[in-house]
């Protein structure tokens, strides 16, 4: 079930060149990669360590912990979603025109994970 999620979400939105579940420790649980993407277990364990970093700069703040984040440069750009505290989905994309889809369709891969990572 869970590469499905995962594949499913890189099938929906365009421009999607990566699409994984990790856990919060940065190691791939499942993952779905477009042709030419990058290597999952690089972007698993960068991204993750830069949630955790996010995270931190929220309690710092006085603030909830995060559940969402996206970043980008130049022509690529990265959204992650809170599946749960141990789990993130991480979706890296080729161009800007699809990222509120793409959080749009990791939100909803999320609820349907949660149940399943619990």
């Amino acid at each position: 079930m869970l590469n499905e999620v995962v594949g499913n979400v890189l099938r929906q939105v365009e421009g999607a060149t990566c699409v994984l579940l990790a856990g919060a420790d940065g190691v791939v649980v499942a993952s779905a990669v477009a042709a030419g993407g990058p290597a999952p277990d690089v972007v698993a364990a960068s991204l993750a360590d830069l949630f955790r970093r996010v995270a931190a700069a929220h309690r710092d703040a006085g603030l909830l912990p995060p559940v969402e984040f996206t970043s980008g440069g130049g022509r690529e750009q990265a959204a992650l979603v809170s599946v749960t505290a141990q789990y993130l989905l991480v979706a890296v994309l080729h161009g800007i025109g699809g990222l509120g889809r793409t959080r749009f369709e990791l939100r909803k891969a999320a609820a349907a994970l949660q149940a399943e990572l619990g």
